[in-house]
């Protein structure tokens, strides 16, 4: 199975620096490496030195490949009946058609398809290693969230197979409805999205995140490590980049920096143990082009491979409070650090669904088949986990449980 690492981070923390220098670590050491960017600003080439293509894996060094995803070319690839459909519909109501084909790029799916990329890749059979750098941390958790939130759960399916229907009896009364092109692209991208949320949560499948030892990357990684935890995904590192040296030939003002970061790494070691911790020095140049680049790997792995699960706590899991055999209860546990004091926590569960909105995040989950009849009970939150409980129908019925949507 080919292992997939994901590196997300603020803008700015070198994200793609250690992505590179992942990759280039794993390629020495004999595996096939694909390093892909999903970022629009491409900066992955910069960081080799060479040229990257941007729709086939362009080689970089013994064992090692690059790829810049070109989402205009998955588009055509993927989705043409989709964009030729919608471009018709805005001109159809008077937009001009190139602005109707810009329009027709529909938000998020660029993110979808180079993840879409990355899959195929993954079951290519032709890689042991994939590293994939990401746009910066809200368009990464966008991107990882999609697959869930474009299938939109059983109702989301059943909706689609509604409209498809209905389409097809009214297609010969209007001329302004898609056509079978249309639904199968449609249909084949919500199959996908299936495919996509179970790449994710796979045992080959990590993301890591990167920071600096200063407040707003701290905050952030903070609330994307809550992120990840809600939507299952395993978080296996966490990577702490640009720490200055010690010296003592800088003077006071580099002082005040070094013991001010010296703060913030007490402060991310507290937070985020013990997922592994991984600290890079600033170096004294740009680390551009394979050796630089090993050089960086070297320094911040040290003796660890890069390629191994380097934590494997799982984020959702299940408990059981009865006997073997006996109705009784479950609580169905989510890891999610970081929530403020007081943060709104609501939970709704319809049949195979259970949806949490935690703050302004939402995710609906597809639950075990053994709580698809449970009746959900009160949640609770602490040390860091939510406890969701859930009653088989006749321990429910024994204990007067009713079902209670948490506010």
């Amino acid at each position: 199975m080919t292992r997939v690492i994901i590196y997300s981070g603020k803008g700015g923390t070198g994200k793609t620096t250690l992505s590179a220098a992942t990759a280039v670590m794993l390629a020495q050491s004999g595996r096939r490496t694909l390093v892909l960017s999903s970022d629009p600003a491409h900066s992955l080439a910069d960081v080799m030195g060479i040229p990257i293509s941007r729709d086939r894996p362009t080689p970089l060094a013994p064992h090692l490949y690059g790829l810049e995803v070109d989402t205009i070319y998955e588009w055509r690839q993927n989705l043409g009946g989709f964009q030729q459909f919608v471009t018709a519909t805005y001109s159809a109501r008077g937009i001009e058609r190139s602005t109707a084909a810009e329009l027709a790029n529909q938000p998020g799916l660029d993110e979808i398809l180079a993840l879409q990329r990355v899959m195929d890749e993954a079951q290519s059979g032709r890689w042991d290693a994939i590293v994939l750098d990401t746009a910066p941390t809200g368009n990464t958790l966008r991107l990882l969230a999609y697959p869930e939130m474009i299938i939109g759960g059983e109702a989301g399916k059943r909706l689609f197979r509604v409209y498809r229907g209905i389409a097809n009896v009214a297609r010969p009364f209007r001329r302004d409805l898609p056509d079978d092109r249309f639904f199968e692209e449609v249909g084949k991208l919500l199959e996908r999205m299936d495919q996509l949320a179970n790449f994710l949560v796979s045992s080959a499948v990590s993301v890591r995140l990167v920071l600096n030892p200063e407040r707003l990357p701290l905050l952030e990684t903070r609330r994307a490590y809550t992120f990840l935890s809600l939507y299952g995904l395993q978080l296996d590192a966490v990577l702490v980049n640009k720490i200055l040296p010690h010296r003592t030939d800088l003077g006071p003002y580099f002082d005040y920096w070094v013991n001010l970061q010296q703060q913030y790494l007490a402060e991310i070691d507290a937070s985020f143990a013990p997922t592994p911790i991984f600290r890079t020095v600033l170096q004294g140049g740009e680390p551009i082009g394979v050796d630089a680049l090993l050089h960086v790997g070297r320094l911040t792995f040290g003796d660890v491979d890069p390629g191994a699960l380097l934590y494997d706590e799982r984020p959702i899991w299940l408990e059981q409070w009865s006997e073997d055999g006996e109705p009784g209860q479950y609580d169905l546990c989510l890891r999610l650090p970081f929530l403020d004091v007081g943060e709104s926590i609501e939970v709704s569960h319809s049949g195979p669904d259970l949806t949490i909105t935690v703050g302004r995040l939402e995710r609906t989950i597809a639950l075990p088949r053994v709580l698809y009849d449970c009746v959900l009970g009160e949640h609770r939150y602490e040390d860091g986990i939510l406890r969701l409980a859930f009653y088989e129908a006749s321990a429910a019925r024994a204990s007067g449980k009713q079902q209670v949507e948490a506010a």
